[in-house]
């Protein structure tokens, strides 16, 4: 009889075990995405902050685009977090020319909210 009981009892938690794991995974897969985006999302910064430098150019097509290239660092870096979380919601991979292009969407999309 107590064998009985100790191998239910062993199944019990070998069940628990076994059905929490992949929620475990899931959770730590999620983070780990989570922690890619973010660093894509500064890579991003980084490019538009080194492109501004460029403002005092004597080309006014360059200025132009340094100053658009200013705006988006300052868009990111203050969205930072929303941005990363509506990546996520839309499953987009953590590669950089899928966050490059969902960060200029979500820039256009807002610079077009404000007109």
């Amino acid at each position: 009889m107590r064998t009985k009981t100790t191998i239910v009892m062993f199944a019990i938690v070998l069940t628990a075990v076994c059905c929490t794991s992949p929620a475990l995974a899931k959770n730590t897969e999620v983070v780990e995405t989570k922690v890619r985006l973010e660093a894509l999302v500064e890579e991003y910064i980084a490019c538009c902050e080194a492109k501004s430098a460029l403002r005092s150019s004597r080309s006014e097509k360059i200025r132009r685009s340094a100053m658009r290239s200013c705006m988006k660092a300052d868009y990111c870096r203050h969205s930072k977090q929303e941005l990363v979380e509506a990546m996520l919601e839309n499953n987009i991979e953590p590669k950089a020319y899928k966050v490059r292009h969902f960060l200029n969407d979500s820039f256009n999309a807002a610079l077009q909210a404000k007109e």
